[in-house]
């Protein structure tokens, strides 16, 4: 099966995602740079949001150019991915409303560990159906170790989140997602 269809699916459920969390960007009470100030938290809440959707998007264009054949289960793979991340806008609009809440922003960082989870096992899934493609292992392989590391990461975070301050959550997301594109840009370089 060729690529181009899943990836233009994935392209368009990936753009509807990003318009649904800017939606609910609430519009400032005042027009002015105070009015902005007072929404900050949607705003942050929208940036992480969208780093996500896009660093997402990136991964799977560099994963897509190592890939020789799509088989049936990666695309079933690849639509849990867009289930998963399917869930951004609802717990990006949580954790806008409810920014000092453990619980909102532990459901926001439950989009990265499942994520990193998911990931996992469709590095496993990909290098099972692909043996000989050394490349596209090489990738997957250091990807997974960063995915372990993040995993760890994020344990912490959750109750560093729960004992002492819940947005520390958000800040560990932001963080894990600056580690995660670089790292990508990283395994990217090793492609080539």
């Amino acid at each position: 099966m060729e690529t181009d269809r899943f990836e233009a699916l994935v392209d368009g459920i990936l753009a509807i995602i990003i318009t649904l969390i800017i939606l609910e960007i609430p519009l400032p009470a005042n027009p002015t740079f105070a009015g902005l100030w007072g929404i900050k938290i949607e705003f942050l809440a929208y940036f992480i949001s969208f780093l996500v959707v896009f660093n997402m998007w990136n991964s799977h264009h560099n994963l897509f150019n190592l890939i020789h054949k799509l088989h049936n289960s990666t695309v079933w793979m690849g639509g849990i991915s867009l289930v998963i991340l399917g869930f951004l806008p609802y717990f990006t609009l949580m954790v806008s409303n409810n920014f000092y809440s453990f619980f909102a922003q532990a459901c926001f960082g439950s989009i990265f560990v499942i994520s990193h989870i998911h990931y996992i096992l469709q590095a496993k899934l990909l290098i099972h159906n692909e043996p000989g493609n050394i490349a596209l292992i090489v990738y997957l392989q250091n990807g997974v170790k960063y995915s372990y590391i993040e995993l760890v990461l994020f344990a912490i975070i959750y109750i560093l989140g729960y004992f002492i301050y819940p947005p520390i959550i958000m800040v560990g997301c932001l963080l894990a997602m600056i580690f995660w594109i670089f790292n990508d840009q990283f395994l990217h370089l090793i492609k080539n």
